[in-house]
């Protein structure tokens, strides 16, 4: 009997040396800009911006990028629009739908401005791109409670696959 006595006491010291291990809770978003979580099976648990770290990848952010294609991928398309008068070229033969002539360049009129122009490369360096990541009103998130409840670092979405359809502002 004493053993087990001496074994629970060596385990109450080693938990005493241990902090509070951390939880992972639900939370849902019920406000942004400040972002406000409320725990799911908490109602009364809201978590307000200055105690939750937000991820990089759980923001709206820029970032630099390279696109290329080239056509051992298929064909690129890139469907556009001409501004103002339409003038655009389309190389030496000039033909495109229907239009032939000279270097290739001609107008369009509003109502004929759109077409996709097919490509064999298509390359843009060092281009800035935006990704609309934000959390949004509504979304369930997981989150990892720390420091005695005082932080909470959110993990990412529940269920992020749901929200690739963000709406860009």
């Amino acid at each position: 009997m004493a053993f087990n006595e001496q074994s629970t006491s060596i385990k109450e010291a080693f938990q005493g040396l241990v902090p509070d291990a951390p939880a992972v809770i639900q939370g849902t978003v019920i406000e942004v800009g400040p972002l406000k979580i409320q725990a799911v099976n908490d109602a009364k648990l809201l978590l307000p911006e200055p105690i939750l770290i937000i991820p990089f990848h759980l923001r709206d952010y820029k970032t630099k990028i390279d696109i290329e294609w080239d056509a051992k991928y298929g064909t690129a398309g890139i469907d556009s629009e001409t501004k103002k008068d339409g003038e655009h070229p389309h190389g030496s033969s000039g033909q495109h739908g229907g239009h032939s002539g000279g270097d290739g360049s001609h107008g369009h009129p509003d109502s004929e401005g759109a077409h996709i122009n097919w490509l064999r490369t298509y390359n843009i360096y060092g281009a800035t791109m935006t990704v609309y990541n934000a959390l949004k009103i509504g979304e369930l998130v997981h989150l990892l409670s720390f420091n005695k409840g005082k932080k909470y670092y959110i993990l990412d979405r529940v269920n992020p696959e749901r929200y690739f359809d963000h709406e860009m502002p």
